[in-house]
């Protein structure tokens, strides 16, 4: 299957690769099928990739790239709802809000990505984590809890 990518224009993917957001990602509830692709020459950013739209794509990366300690608990309904059996099977990322210059940038951990990557099924949920914001320096650590 072709897909057309703003970053990467046309390209072939496997559609068994396909990941279904059954409800959309906030804001972008019309859009339920992404692909996940690699950003050429960079192991740490990957692009979100609408198959439907090609304008919709976000760049995403694994938060505890930047973030070792980022943790919490997802709600039974979720594992649930993404027919999560082994928590093992779970992908975690985060949407990167690119700026200029780069290392200004902010990703989202208030928001991950949950990805079933067995059952190609995922959702970005919303944490009530206080401590998490949504606009989070990619160029410092986080704060632990009681540090100034």
């Amino acid at each position: 299957m072709k897909v057309r990518s703003t970053y990467l224009g046309e390209i072939a993917i496997d559609e068994s690769k396909i990941i279904h957001f059954p409800s959309g990602i906030p804001g972008f509830s019309e859009s339920k099928q992404f692909v996940l692709l690699e950003l050429p020459d960079n192991q740490i950013f990957h692009i979100l990739q609408s198959v439907d739209d090609e304008k919709l794509a976000f760049i995403i990366t694994d938060p505890y790239h930047f973030y070792q300690n980022y943790s919490f608990e997802l709600e039974p309904s979720i594992l649930e709802y993404l027919k999560i059996k082994d928590r093992n099977d779970i992908a975690v990322y985060t949407i990167v809000t690119v700026q200029k210059p780069f290392t200004a940038s902010t990703i989202n951990l208030k928001a991950p990505i949950i990805i079933h990557m067995k059952g190609n099924l995922a959702k970005q949920i919303v944490l009530q984590n206080e401590a998490y914001s949504s606009r989070v320096p990619i160029s410092q650590p986080l704060r632990e809890k009681g540090e100034k």
